[in-house]
């Protein structure tokens, strides 16, 4: 009696590692990349929260400091970014709907930008599109490695780091225009395979020096209205 409630015992502790390490993130971390590059590419929709944690970007003369975003792919996207001109920070919203840019600044209404004025705003919905963005640049990283698990929002990640070209990173997002070889560090679902976290490092900074920012994903495929709003 007692050896077959031993084996009853051994057997169900088997079990439960075998459920355990099924529900662990990959430990290839090339095939991690691959996973989290297949998973991107099915997003309809996703909240972005962008942070540049080291060196300076400047867009249209403002430095950039951080940006929010809600997506609707392929193209629509509703952003509000944080810059800072000398000392001053204020907030800028740009809404981008139907291939239409709309700029709103602080104390005034939503002014619609053409041509040249409408592609230096950054769109962060192409840094989800399955062609140039996340989905396929991911997979191409060079030398990846994996540094471990890790848990972000509650859910546990596999810790991915490879290094991307700059003209891989530039396609992404057009602002980000590097001198040299950028270093990525993602955190991709164990079980789902969605990039939930990403901080990239590398001289994309104003004059080709060094820059550090973290994109924080998360909401996906949940409810996102774009509005269309009124021009002035």
């Amino acid at each position: 009696m007692r050896t077959r409630l031993a084996l009853f015992c051994a057997a169900g502790l088997v079990l439960i590692l075998l459920a355990a390490c099924g529900n662990s993130p990959p430990e290839d971390p090339a095939a991690a990349l691959r996973g989290g590059g297949g998973a991107m590419a099915k997003l309809k929709t996703v909240h972005a929260n962008l942070k540049f944690t080291k060196g300076t970007v400047t867009f249209r003369g403002f430095a950039l400091v951080a940006a929010k975003a809600a997506v609707r792919l392929p193209g629509d996207s509703d952003a509000t970014y944080t810059v800072r001109q000398q000392d001053v920070q204020i907030a800028l919203e740009v809404i981008i709907a139907g291939g239409h840019v709309y700029l709103h600044l602080p104390f005034s209404g939503y002014n619609e930008l053409t041509g040249a004025d409408a592609a230096d705003i950054p769109d962060l919905a192409k840094l989800f599109d399955a062609k140039t963005g996340l989905p396929a640049v991911i997979p191409a990283g060079r030398n990846p490695k994996n540094l471990g698990a890790d848990k972000v929002d509650g859910v546990d990640s596999n810790k991915v780091e490879a290094t991307y070209d700059a003209s891989q990173i530039h396609s992404m997002l057009p602002q980000l225009n590097s001198s040299g070889d950028v270093d990525a560090v993602f955190w991709i679902g164990g079980s789902d395979h969605l990039i939930r976290k990403a901080v990239l490092s590398g001289l994309f900074g104003d004059n080709g020096t060094p820059s550090s920012v973290e994109v924080d994903l998360s909401s996906f495929n949940g409810s996102v209205t774009i509005p269309t709003p009124p021009v002035s």
